[in-house]
C-alpha cells in the first residue's frame, strides 16, 4: 500500500513539531523539578509547557525566549532572583538560555522559579500568571492564563486516579491549552511523541479479553491502531478502534487478527504471548 500523500503545510508542521517530549516524560519532571514550590499545580506546569512549546525544549522560533515555557531573559532573570533569594541580582544566573537547552530540569525549575518569584512580587497566583503571559506589554494575551487554568482542571480530572493512561482524554485537556489536530498525519505524529508505543506497552502486565474494561485494554486498542499501517496489506484498511477501555466485539475481531497474522492462536486473549508480540514490534517500531 503507497504511503498517504502529507501536504507541504502538513510536513512543516510535523518538522516543528519533532522533538515533543512524551507525556510520561514531562510528568516525571513536573513530579520531581516543581512540586516543591507549591505556588502551582504539577497540572498548571503542564498546560504552560504545552501552550507555549508543545512539551519541547527548544529556542522560541524567530524570538529569544527558551524551554518549555518560553522563558525570556527578564524571566530568567525571576527565577534567579527567586533561587537566590536576592532580588538585586539582576544576572541570569542558573538559567541561562544554554542551561535551559541543556537541561530538561532546568527547564521546568526555570517555570517554577519564575512563577514563585512573579506570586511573591505580585501578590497572587492570578497576577503571577498574567505577568508570566505578559498580559500588560500585550493585552492580546489577556485570553492566555484563562486557557492554562481550563487545561489544568481537565488534567487534574485525568490524573486524580491510580493510572495516569488515557490519551484521549489526556490530548482533549491540554486542546484546553492549546489546540491541534484530532485527526490525520499531523495528529498521528503528535500522538505518537506523546505517547510512545514501547512505554505504553510497558503498563500492559495483566491478560484482557472480550467484556474486559480499563486502561489497559485502550493500551491494546492503541497499540493495534498505531501498528495497522505495517500490520494489513492490501487496499482494505480495517477502521480504527474507539480507544474507549471497552474490550468488545469489534477490539476482539482485531486481536485475533493480529494473532492470526503474527502466527498466535486466535483466540482473542491478550496473554503473555500477545503481550510479547506486541512489546517486539513496538520496540522494532521504535528503532526503525
Amino acid at each position: 500500500m503507497a504511503d498517504p500523500i502529507i501536504s507541504k503545510a502538513d510536513k512543516a508542521r510535523i518538522t516543528r513539531l519533532d522533538s515533543i517530549d512524551s507525556a510520561f516524560v514531562m510528568l516525571f519532571l513536573v513530579n520531581q523539578f516543581h512540586d516543591q514550590f507549591q505556588i502551582c499545580s504539577k497540572e498548571l506546569i503542564l498546560a504552560i509547557c504545552w501552550e507555549e512549546s508543545f512539551f519541547q525544549n527548544i529556542p522560541q522560533v524567530g524570538g529569544p525566549a527558551v524551554g518549555y515555557g518560553q522563558l525570556e531573559k527578564d524571566g530568567r532573570r525571576i527565577a534567579n532572583q527567586h533561587l537566590t533569594g536576592n532580588l538585586r541580582n539582576f544576572s541570569e544566573g542558573a538559567f541561562t538560555a544554554p542551561a535551559i537547552l541543556s537541561s530538561q530540569a532546568t527547564s521546568i525549575r526555570a517555570i517554577s522559579h519564575c512563577l514563585a518569584g512573579l506570586s511573591d512580587a505580585l501578590g497572587s497566583q492570578a497576577a503571577a500568571l498574567n505577568g508570566y503571559a505578559g498580559v500588560k506589554q500585550r493585552p492580546a494575551n489577556a485570553v492566555i492564563p484563562d486557557r492554562w487554568r481550563a487545561c489544568e482542571r481537565e488534567l487534574q480530572k485525568v490524573l486524580s486516579g491510580d493510572v495516569a493512561f488515557d490519551p484521549v482524554a489526556f490530548e482533549n485537556a491540554l486542546r484546553k491549552a492549546r489546540d491541534f489536530e484530532s485527526s490525520g498525519p499531523v495528529y498521528d505524529h503528535v500522538h505518537g511523541r506523546l505517547w510512545p508505543m514501547v512505554d505504553v506497552l510497558g503498563q500492559l502486565v495483566s491478560q484482557v479479553q472480550l467484556g474486559s474494561q480499563g486502561p489497559e485494554v485502550m493500551v491494546v486498542q492503541d497499540s493495534l491502531n498505531r501498528l495497522q499501517p505495517g500490520e494489513f496489506g492490501g487496499a482494505f484498511q480495517p477502521l480504527p478502534l474507539a480507544v474507549d477501555g471497552s474490550f468488545g466485539p469489534q477490539t476482539d475481531a482485531r486481536v485475533r487478527l493480529f494473532q492470526s497474522r503474527n502466527d498466535l492462536d486466535p483466540d482473542g486473549v491478550v496473554g503473555p504471548m500477545t503481550r510479547k508480540v506486541l512489546k517486539d514490534l513496538a520496540a522494532l517500531k521504535a528503532a526503525a
